[in-house]
């Protein structure tokens, strides 16, 4: 599969040059926020996918588009809420997340590992909630590859 383009409202668009690398260009490239925002972005999505192959033995060339646009869309929104310090209150009491470790182990133990690099990447501490937002698009990408 070619990703031909992600874009979002700062005409962010990525191109995959070879399987599993994307290349990014901008268009009326931004100052300060916007450019760390994707100076951070492709290296994690990209770290995110290798966690996602090693784990599962999917790959970001396995995947539709609509699934990747929406994972890289999910990641560049973390992304953003931790370069602004936007720190939003928990939606969940705990027991929902509880419910999804239990029964997807493997997509928590995946979200920990893309969730460790984003907080490194970001010098910023994600909550609970973005973990388990990240652990139900983890799945989605898994289970859109089992229902080809």
């Amino acid at each position: 599969m070619r990703i031909t383009q992600i874009v979002n409202e700062h005409m962010l668009i990525a191109a995959e040059e070879r399987p599993g690398e994307a290349a990014c260009w901008i268009k009326g490239r931004g100052e300060g926020r916007r450019d760390r925002e994707t100076n951070l972005l492709f290296p994690l999505l990209e770290n995110a996918f290798d966690s996602i192959r090693r784990r599962f033995g999917i790959g970001a060339e396995d995947v539709s588009e609509l699934t990747y646009r929406r994972f890289a869309e999910h990641l560049r929104t973390s992304v953003r809420r931790a370069v602004i310090g936007d720190e939003r209150g928990p939606a969940t009491d705990g027991t929902l997340a509880l419910l999804i470790r239990q029964n997807l182990p493997e997509c928590y133990e995946c979200a920990r590992e893309i969730r460790s690099e984003l907080e490194r990447s970001c010098g910023a501490r994600m909550p609970e909630d973005e973990l388990l937002d990240l652990m139900l698009h983890v799945n989605k990408v898994v289970m859109s590859t089992e229902a080809v």
